[in-house]
Formats: C-alpha cells, sequence, structure tokens
C-alpha cells in the first residue's frame, strides 16, 4: 500500500500514515506543526507536505515517548531547524525515571486495529529500526540522542505553535500519554488513548493502569469529538460524536 497522504483541510490537518503509524502536519498559517514523528522516514515522507505549506516547521509534538511517536523526531529537527517538545512526563524519562510500557499481552489487544489496514514494508522496518533509534517500548528503557527538547507540554496548555489547540494529560495506555484538541473543530488527536478499528472510535485496551485509562476514558467522553484522529488507524468523521458509535 505505501505511503498514505490523507489531507483534511477543512481541519487545516494532514495525516501521513504507513501502516497503522499516524504522524499529522497541523496547518497553522505556514508554521507547521508536526505530531508524533514516529517512523525514521519521517523527514522524507513529509517533505513534499512540508514544501508545499511554505517548508517551516515551527514545532515537532508528540503524544507520548513510545519509539513508533517519536523515532523520526530528530532527523526531523535537524533537517527544519525546528525545537522539539515532548510531555512532561516523558521529559522526565530523559533524566533517567524507568517508564512504563504496556507488555507483549497488552498489545495483542490491538489486533483489530492492526489488521485494518494493508501492511507497508517501511513501516513495518521502522517499527523495528526505530526501538533502536529514539523512544522506549523495549527492556532497554528511554533512549534519546536527539537535540535537548525545547520545553515540556502540560495539561491545559496551549500547544506551541498552534494556541487553538489545547494540551489533554491522557495517562492510561502510558503514563506520559497526551493529546491535543481543537474545540472550533471538534478535532482530537488521540494519540494511542483511543484508537480506530472498522470505522469506529476505540479506547485503548493497551495499557499500563486501568484506573488512569478509565478517567482518561471519562475526561475524553465529554468532550463532543466529531473527529477523530488516532495515534493507530484511520480517522474518524461523525454527524454528532465519534462517542456515540464506538467500538465497546
Amino acid at each position: 500500500m505505501g505511503l498514505v497522504i490523507d489531507a483534511m483541510p477543512e481541519l487545516g490537518v494532514t495525516r501521513i500514515s504507513r501502516w497503522v503509524f499516524n504522524c499529522y502536519v497541523i496547518h497553522n498559517e505556514g508554521n507547521a506543526i508536526v505530531v508524533d514523528a514516529g517512523m525514521p522516514s519521517a523527514a522524507a515522507d513529509l517533505a513534499p507536505i512540508l514544501d508545499r505549506l511554505g517548508g517551516h516547521v515551527g514545532a515537532i509534538v508528540a503524544t507520548h515517548g513510545h519509539s513508533d511517536h517519536v523515532a523520526g523526531a530528530a532527523a526531523l529537527a535537524t533537517k527544519y531547524g525546528a525545537p522539539i517538545h515532548l510531555p512532561a512526563v516523558t521529559m522526565r524519562y530523559l533524566g533517567g525515571e524507568r517508564p512504563r510500557t504496556p507488555g507483549a499481552a497488552r498489545v495483542a489487544r490491538i489486533w483489530p486495529t492492526l489488521i485494518d489496514q494493508p501492511l507497508d514494508g517501511v513501516g513495518v522496518a521502522g517499527l523495528i529500526s526505530g526501538a533502536r533509534t529514539a523512544g522506549y517500548g523495549t527492556a532497554a528503557g528511554m533512549r534519546w540522542s536527539g537535540p535537548a527538547p525545547a520545553g515540556p507540554l502540560a495539561d491545559a496548555e496551549s500547544l506551541p505553535g498552534a494556541p487553538e489547540w489545547r494540551i489533554l494529560a491522557t495517562a492510561g495506555h502510558t503514563d506520559d500519554s497526551i493529546a491535543f484538541w481543537n474545540p472550533l473543530s471538534r478535532s482530537l488527536i488521540a494519540g494511542d488513548a483511543v484508537l480506530s478499528a472498522r470505522g469506529r472510535a476505540w479506547h485503548t485496551p493497551e495499557t499500563v493502569d486501568g484506573a488512569a485509562a478509565a478517567r482518561t476514558r471519562e475526561r475524553l467522553e465529554k468532550l463532543p469529538v466529531a473527529h477523530l484522529l488516532p495515534g493507530h488507524g484511520r480517522v474518524v468523521h461523525a454527524d454528532t460524536t465519534v462517542w456515540e458509535h464506538q467500538r465497546r
């Protein structure tokens, strides 16, 4: 299938996907914000989109520190001279705190999302090689060889470079998980807190903390989300809210 580019001009967002690994570009008046540059191929994959938007990257941000969400961030930052911002809890991992990550049995629970789109060889290879580049998710803990992050992303603050998007703490999948909410377009860039499968929103069963995941679910379902932009899976659009017909 190869690289998928899903332009959503009505939302001011473009999705770039390899297999189930989604990266998003927020268009902000010539100042692109890149969310979850997880594949090592991100710099090359994003170049045509970023060039059309003026070639300026205002910030590179991540919804959490898993390798498949940050492995391409350093190379992208070097190419475009852009600052990297990571969740506040992820910043603690850079300082030596050991991150928790879902085990294999938990990962296996998301199989409906994994088979919902055709495999992409570059994406599969990137998942493997990215784990050696940056982020966590293996026994090695947090890896980071890129430039020092410019600052943390904290709950209730505005997203750097895109003030109409708000940062939400969404622990459960991991302790450092965050999401980005735009109340004007009713769009949620959910990271791995909410996946999609067969066209429906799905609160992830791949968690490290069930109680925190339940609180995150309660918080997110209070939002009138019409456009779910998940970390993994296809984008879900709804006339009312994506929660109305979600996967249980």
